[in-house]
């Protein structure tokens, strides 16, 4: 299946933490882990900084890192860190943030959507900046850096991939525009990924780049060995419990299609259906090494 890489992501990385060289030596090609606050789990990039010296081969990254919960400075040091840490193979999947349960009771406040959008924007301008090495001010709704400032680590190619993570065509599709090197969806069909491709396309042109520079990579969940009812199932807990933590139904609009499920035959033919329309990375949610191996063994080996 040229053209589309397999991934997968996890939402509590201690389970891996002893399989690291085993997730290192499969077909995968990338291990990524949530950030969330309210995740009773070790802190994201500390982690991915000890997978970094497990490992020698695997992308390692976020989907994604809430940017409230960051100051620019701080996050570039930790991504920096991890990319210097594993010869160049860190990303920086990053976004609004969404979850209610992540601001106050850890106290961040929780800004309207379109503050977060302006503070994901300054945020990731900043980030660049720093990673070539030297921030010569800047001043804007939420940060200020007076003079110049020398700064370290550098990440090892010059730049971290950043990818913004998003569902639907709106502001944050402008910033990725803008600025991301990928879009990240989150459980979205082939064909709800088709409709946002579009407005993609025309987004990023009009930001004066060309479309191929900003790719479309797409997050699933798993329900192996289940049927269209059982994965329609899965979905609609997963929707309920979004919701329930405080994310809009207008960006929860999902479907069985966005469910890897069946044999390895049925989730092959279920990739190529994103590949055609234009997703090149599809990552996939496993919560235990037995579900890791599956999907390396019988997907991942054979996707060519």
């Amino acid at each position: 299946m040229s053209g589309l890489t397999l991934s997968v992501i996890i939402t509590s990385q201690d389970w891996a933490t002893p399989h690291l060289a085993e997730i290192d030596a499969t077909a995968l090609h990338g291990l990524y882990i949530a950030d969330h606050p309210s995740f009773p789990v070790t802190e994201s990039w500390t982690w991915l900084a000890y997978a970094a010296a497990r490992t020698s081969r695997i992308k390692l990254g976020t989907h994604v890192t809430g940017a409230p919960f960051y100051h620019p400075t701080r996050l570039a040091k930790q991504v920096a860190s991890v990319d210097v840490l594993s010869g160049g193979r860190a990303i920086l999947g990053i976004g609004t943030a969404y979850e209610v349960a992540d601001f106050m009771p850890y106290g961040f406040p929780m800004p309207g959507f379109r503050d977060r959008v302006d503070f994901l924007e300054e945020t990731i301008v900043i980030l660049k900046q720093l990673f070539t090495g030297r921030i010569d001010g800047f001043r804007g709704k939420f940060h200020t850096y007076e003079g110049e400032a020398d700064f370290a680590p550098l990440p090892v190619n010059g730049r971290v991939p950043i990818w913004i993570g998003l569902n639907k065509a709106g502001l944050a599709m402008q910033v990725a525009a803008r600025h991301a090197d990928a879009i990240n969806t989150w459980q979205l069909s082939p064909l709800q990924v088709r409709e946002i491709a579009g407005p993609l396309k025309e987004a990023v042109e009009k930001a004066g780049r060309k479309p191929e520079d900003v790719a479309i990579t797409c997050d699933l969940v798993m329900a192996r060995g289940a049927d269209e009812s059982g994965a329609e199932q899965l979905v609609h807990r997963i929707r309920d419990m979004a919701r329930g933590w405080g994310r809009k139904d207008s960006v929860t609009e999902w479907g069985v299609g966005g469910v890897l499920h069946g044999d390895g035959d049925a989730m092959l033919e279920q990739l190529d259906r994103f590949r055609e329309v234009g997703c090149t990375e599809v990552t996939v949610s496993c919560s235990n090494i037995e579900d890791l191996r599956w999907v390396n063994e019988n997907v991942a080996k054979r996707l060519s």
